[in-house]
C-alpha cells in the first residue's frame, strides 16, 4: 500500500514539476525508502535528512530550541519547522516537503507517550497539513505507521481523489 501511495505522490509531483524533500526523525529513512522503492523515483524525489538528535534538529533544521526544550520534539510545530528546514536544504525550486517526528518506544521522550507521532506536509500554494497520530504497537509498527501518516498528510494536500 505504501508503495502505491508513494508512486501516486511521485507521479503528481513529476507532473507538476515539483521535487519531494523530507526531514525524518523516528522513521529513520523509512519515508525516503517508500519513495526510492518506486522505479523512476529520481524524477521527483530530491532526498531526505534523517535528524534524530534533538540538538541537531535545532542546529541543522533550524527548529526553535525553546520549543524543543519546553515541549519536546514531538509537536506539530516541530514537524512544520523540520519540513521547512528540509526545504532550505533542498532549495531552490518548488518542493513537496514532508516530515516525521515522534516516540517509537520502548520508552517515552519525557513529554509524550509512546506511539505519538507528528507529521507535516507542505506544498506550493497550499496551507500546511499538520497531523498528530497516536499509534499502538511495538516500535517497528509505530515507525511504519508514521510513514503512512506522512504519506496521508501529503495526500491531503494533493487531492481527495487519491485518499
Amino acid at each position: 500500500m505504501q508503495s502505491e501511495i508513494a508512486a501516486a505522490i511521485l507521479e503528481i509531483c513529476t507532473a507538476k514539476g515539483w521535487r519531494i524533500a523530507c526531514a525524518e526523525s523516528l522513521t529513520g529513512g523509512l519515508l525516503a525508502d517508500a519513495f526510492v522503492s518506486v522505479p523512476g523515483a529520481s524524477r521527483a524525489f530530491a532526498g531526505s535528512l534523517v535528524i534524530y538528535d534533538i540538538r541537531a534538529k535545532e542546529k541543522i533544521l533550524g527548529v526553535d530550541g525553546a520549543v524543543l526544550r519546553e515541549k519536546g520534539a514531538v509537536e506539530e510545530e516541530v514537524a512544520l519547522q523540520m519540513a521547512l528546514g528540509a526545504g532550505k536544504a533542498f532549495a531552490p525550486g518548488p518542493l513537496l516537503l514532508l516530515s516525521t517526528t515522534g516516540v517509537a518506544g520502548p520508552d517515552t521522550d519525557g513529554f509524550k507517550p509512546v506511539g505519538t507521532v507528528c507529521c507535516a506536509a507542505l506544498a506550493p500554494g497550499k496551507a500546511p497539513a499538520l497531523r498528530t497520530f497516536h499509534f499502538l504497537g511495538a516500535r517497528e509498527k509505530v515507525r511504519l505507521s508514521a510513514v503512512e501518516g506522512a504519506l496521508s498528510c501529503a495526500l491531503s494536500l494533493l487531492g481527495p481523489s487519491l485518499e
